[in-house]
């Protein structure tokens, strides 16, 4: 597969060509008319609020009204929305691959740590078995690309994400929506405000989504790839004094679903025979056994913040717990060869204290301590059968992992103004992880593929320095120009499953330092906003997954024997055209590959010069809003979104059997809202052509020569009925 194609330079170009269309005749069209301005969105990605024309970062956002106009429900509704990030759910809950700039990481071992943060209210989500859940209720959405190890620490070496959910408001309020579609899709959404005092109010929101399975098992008749989601948020806010607001946070989320499944890709050994899967893109498999998930999410928070003269002093509180199951025919037949699962229970606590200082005047500040603990229990489950041709009848085995980890951070920014013109951003972060295993396994009873080890522990610490400093320069109220660098870092661990008698599975951290220079301006009366950056990441110790021999078993293990590079360009833009219609987009071009990566195999592979999985060359969307009057009270409301991705392979080794070719993905919602937005009604489409793509493709497990995938999300339609009181 060629890194570039037509199709490829021709997105690339067109995109040019719009952007320059656009700055050449919005001067005449924001003259036209006076009115239209962009809402240039206030975001807290430096840990204080601001407008993102101030912050010197590549940072996207996408507020409250944005996300309803794209019906965003889930995580991989926004998979590419921004620049240079791509959001791989999978179809399951617990195979999120979030990549920013190339960079990602395995999220199916419980050993390794995440490259891109994800935050929810400032609180850290330590594992992606979290992530992939209803999105509903949310005030925006953040996306901070690059290290970002100074203020948010905590395996932030890609990038961080925010969500920041709706709080309560001054007045008594309810919103109700009810959404029906294909599949047997059904989405309920309900969320009001309380007020007891002027001092005490509350928000309450919960959400249910449920649709039938996108794949079936012709051989049990079971519903796969569906949807079955059950979660609730509170959130109470008092002011006790004038100097001080308590924000209590308390959610859950409850999953039982059949998510996961995958296709023949190519049948291997069972080419020919009545077992082989004819067609690997029908949404139907034969297997003996359908994939099942669980998962039951909660956690709770309390959020302090005491004004002073001087700034705000912010106490955060958070305690989080998870668990999770599943089991999955892993021989994808009717045959009774191999299924396995994962069960994993999980507690964290954190605690981060921070005083952000005013501004306005030479020199403004943050600074702050950070803890947090975890502990991860989790079991690999295999049970062999009788048709694998070893045993005559099932046998099972279990790996046991308990981690332990043991967290602690002090940090702070500052930034000295030179003038009102030019300033200066200086961070530094110290960060120590304390990381302690336990390890057992429990064998077949024949001790043949695997054996039983005695339970032992063992334990590492990692503690490191990450800097940036941030040079900037504002010559006018709209522009800003910055040239940045950071060090990013990502901590050592352990490969849970991977480890033997004779190999702890040990790995050290990974680091990387990031160059990058970014402009941000408004145009034509604030009618235009834009924003561009290119950057350089230079990774050394890269964290990779290889399958090795270990003790003549072949074995997937991480280890640190990778350096990779990464450098593009990053291109964002709105368009308010009138008050009634708007334009956004962002286009990227990443070229992210290997430098040196030998011995990539226990065979001696040499995967140097290859390119990084999961990260296309050319990333675009499109999106554009438009609304009109069509009776008193009554408005038309049409919202459409284009998003392109370049071809990707989905491992380091650039297989063309374990790629994608590019993709064009359509989403569009029309309809009409009624009494000042109090109603509205839409229809809406997603994947509108009913493209076909996989979002994962990889070698089977047991049969030889099988390759198996993963399909996204088919065509998917339906109505909306929203209501606000």
């Amino acid at each position: 597969m060629s890194r570039t194609t037509w199709k490829q330079e021709l997105i690339s170009t067109a995109a040019s060509a719009v952007l320059a269309a656009g700055l050449a005749t919005v001067a005449a069209q924001a003259q036209n008319d006076e009115t239209a301005s962009a809402d240039v969105i206030v975001v807290t990605a430096q840990r204080r609020e601001q407008s993102i024309l101030d912050v010197s970062a590549s940072v996207s956002a996408l507020g409250a009204a944005e996300l309803e106009e794209r019906g965003v429900e889930r995580l991989d509704d926004i998979a590419s929305v921004f620049p240079n990030v791509y959001i791989n759910t999978g179809n399951g809950l617990r195979s999120t691959i979030i990549t920013v700039r190339g960079i990602s990481s395995n999220p199916n071992n419980p050993g390794v740590e995440q490259s891109v943060g994800v935050f929810v209210d400032g609180v850290y989500q330590a594992r992606p078995t979290t992530i992939n859940t209803n999105l509903y209720d949310l005030e925006r959405v953040e996306m901070i690309r690059g290290p970002q190890g100074a203020l948010y620490g905590k395996n932030t070496i890609a990038g961080a994400l925010n969500m920041i959910t709706q709080g309560p408001g001054d007045e008594p309020s309810f919103e109700g929506v009810i959404s029906a579609g294909n599949y047997s899709a059904l989405s309920l959404y309900a969320a009001g405000d309380v007020i007891f005092t002027p001092d005490a109010r509350a928000r309450v929101s919960v959400s249910s989504q449920t649709r039938g399975g996108y794949t079936d098992n012709i051989f049990t008749g079971e519903e796969l790839d569906d949807q079955d989601e059950l979660g609730a948020r509170l959130t109470f806010v008092a002011d006790p004094s004038d100097v001080l607001q308590l924000t209590f946070r308390a959610d859950m989320a409850t999953n039982d679903t059949n998510g996961g499944s995958s296709e023949i890709l190519a049948n291997g050994a069972l080419a020919g025979t009545p077992l082989a899967d004819a067609d690997p893109e029908d949404r139907q498999v034969a297997q003996d056994f359908g994939t099942e998930q669980t998962r039951d999410v909660w956690g709770v928070s309390l959020q302090a913040d005491w004004d002073f003269d001087s700034g705000v002093l912010t106490s955060l509180t958070a305690f989080r717990t998870f668990e999770w199951y599943n089991s999955n025919d892993n021989d994808f037949s009717i045959l009774n060869q191999l299924r396995s699962g994962i069960s994993e229970d999980h507690e964290q606590f954190s605690q981060e204290i921070r005083f952000t200082s005013d501004t306005g005047g030479v020199f403004d500040y943050i600074v702050g301590g950070f803890f947090s603990h975890e502990t991860f229990d989790t079991i690999s489950n295999a049970v062999i059968g009788p048709d694998l041709g070893i045993y005559p009848t099932e046998v099972s085995a279990d790996i046991f992992g308990d981690l332990e980890t043991t967290s602690y951070a002090v940090f702070g920014q500052g930034t000295y103004h030179f003038s009102d013109a030019v300033s200066v951003t200086g961070a530094l972060r110290y960060s120590e992880d304390e990381k302690e295993v336990t390890h057992s396994q429990i064998g077949d009873p024949y001790q043949l593929l695997a054996p039983t080890q005695p339970e032992r522990s063992f334990s590492r610490s990692d503690a490191e320095v990450t800097p940036s400093i941030t040079l900037n320069w504002e010559p006018n109220a709209t522009w800003l120009v910055y040239a940045s660098y950071s060090r990013g870092y990502k901590s050592g661990g352990y490969n849970v499953f991977s480890i033997m008698p004779n190999d702890n599975a040990e790995y050290d951290p990974e680091f990387v330092n990031s160059y990058e220079a970014g402009v941000k301006t408004t145009l034509a009366g604030g009618a235009v906003y834009l924003a561009g950056s290119v950057f350089w990441l230079d990774y050394s110790d890269l964290q990779v997954n290889q399958l090795i021999n270990i003790g003549g078993v072949p074995t997937f293990t991480t280890s640190n024997a990778a350096t990779a590079e990464a450098s593009g360009i990053e291109l964002e833009g709105l368009w308010q055209v009138t008050g009634a219609l708007s334009f956004s987009g962002s286009y990227s071009f990443l070229d992210a590959t290997f430098e040196d990566f030998t011995n990539a195999t226990s065979a001696g592979a040499d995967y140097s010069g290859n390119d990084l999985p999961q990260a296309p060359d050319h990333t675009l969307s499109l999106a554009a809003d438009f609304n009109t009057p069509v009776a008193e009270g009554m408005e038309f409301v049409a919202h459409a979104d284009l998003s392109y991705r370049s071809s990707l392979f989905f491992g380091p080794e650039n297989n063309p059997a374990y790629s994608q070719d590019d993709v064009t993905l359509i989403n569009a919602r029309a309809g009409f809202t009624f009494q000042d937005d109090r109603w509205s009604v839409m229809l809406w489409g997603r994947n509108i052509g009913d493209e076909t793509y996989a979002v994962s493709r990889s070698a089977g497990v047991i049969i030889p020569g099988q390759q198996i995938q993963a399909l996204g999300a088919p065509q998917t339609w339906g109505v909306e009925l929203r209501g606000r009181f």
